[in-house]
């Protein structure tokens, strides 16, 4: 609001400069001060009552026959207060217009009149421009709030998932008594550090998250010391490059998860991640259980939501392509990062 009045104040002195140069060519110098006086004082006094105390006061508040009446009262006092004047003017102070000092009563009061809309309407439509201005940011203002809490609730969905499927590999290390429980119990750490506080970012370094990759697969391969069948290449990103946390692990685990990669004669799986400059390329693709029975539910809930997460925090800067056959799954992302 003060912006507009600072900038509308500029407007009526140029507005008052240019009736006080039209008037000077009918009359003289002292005359045309008057005449400017008892014109623009008066519309702006409408103008500001109507944009500061009316239409904040009564229109906003929704008291619109209230608002109504009084800017009636406002424009009438407006013609009483100011027709003795104009008349006053006509006689001690005329203007060099011929027949303007014979004109009618009703002249003098209609004009009077006229000259109370215009800044009546200029001032009501910056009002409501003000008003949609407003809104238009109250309503991005709570766009961002739901897009914040959509992306937090969409983590908090994620991650117990991730960790309930990496305590079950660990579980069943232990229950043959492996040496490499304690390695796969680091390896976790490591993720549970990472999903504890790093994930509550809304960006994280992209080495960061490749490290969580890392261990992620560590932990994968603690199972079976011969993984000929999987292959794992991801190149080194800028150093500088930022990513939402947890956003591209979801794809690794699930590659693992739905592959039978510990078969084989059947299971399969190839990931691979590069960068040129801030564009991110991963390619993963992965054989098919032969049994969809063997998949549980619980996996979709994770690339869902994974889905939903790029949609919100990368639109328009990502590209994700799931391609999947009877034998084989396969995603194609490619991201613009920060």
């Amino acid at each position: 609001m003060k912006t507009y009045v600072k900038y509308s104040l500029i407007a009526w002195l140029l507005f008052a400069a240019i009736v006080t140069w039209v008037f000077l060519s009918v009359s003289d110098l002292s005359s045309s001060i008057l005449r400017v006086l008892s014109f623009v004082v008066p519309q702006m006094a409408l103008f500001y009552l109507n944009l500061i105390w009316l239409s904040c006061s009564y229109l906003e508040q929704k008291r619109k026959k209230t608002y109504y009446l009084l800017l009636f009262l406002l424009i009438a006092l407006h013609v009483v207060l100011f027709v003795p004047v104009d008349f006053y003017l006509d006689q001690y102070f005329p203007l060099d217009i011929p027949h303007f000092q014979e004109r009618p009563v009703f002249f003098v009061y209609m004009g009077r009149f006229m000259t109370s809309i215009p800044p009546i309407i200029i001032s009501a439509l910056i009002w409501k421009s003000l008003q949609l201005r407003r809104r238009t940011e109250e309503s991005l203002e709570l766009k961002n709030k739901m897009l914040d809490a959509e992306t937090k609730a969409l983590k908090a969905q994620i991650n117990p998932h991730f960790l309930f499927n990496s305590l079950n590999n660990i579980y069943s290390l232990s229950q043959v008594k492996s040496e490499k429980t304690g390695d796969a119990i680091l390896h976790l750490s490591e993720i549970l550090r990472f999903v504890t506080y790093e994930s509550e970012k809304d960006k994280v370094n992209i080495k960061d998250e490749l490290k969580q990759i890392h261990n992620f697969i560590q932990l994968q391969f603690l199972k079976d010391e011969n993984q000929e069948n999987v292959r794992v290449e991801i190149g080194q990103p800028e150093q500088s490059l930022q990513i939402a946390p947890m956003l591209l692990l979801p794809f690794i685990e699930n590659s693992f998860k739905h592959s039978n990669f510990e078969d084989k004669s059947t299971g399969w799986i190839d990931i691979h991640i590069q960068f040129k400059g801030s564009t991110l390329s991963m390619h993963i693709k992965n054989s098919s259980r032969l049994d969809p029975g063997q998949k549980d539910k619980v996996g979709g809930v994770g690339m869902e939501n994974v889905k939903k997460r790029l949609s919100l925090i990368y639109p328009g800067k990502h590209q994700l392509k799931i391609k999947e056959t009877p034998t084989t799954y396969e995603v194609k992302l490619e991201l613009k990062l920060s």
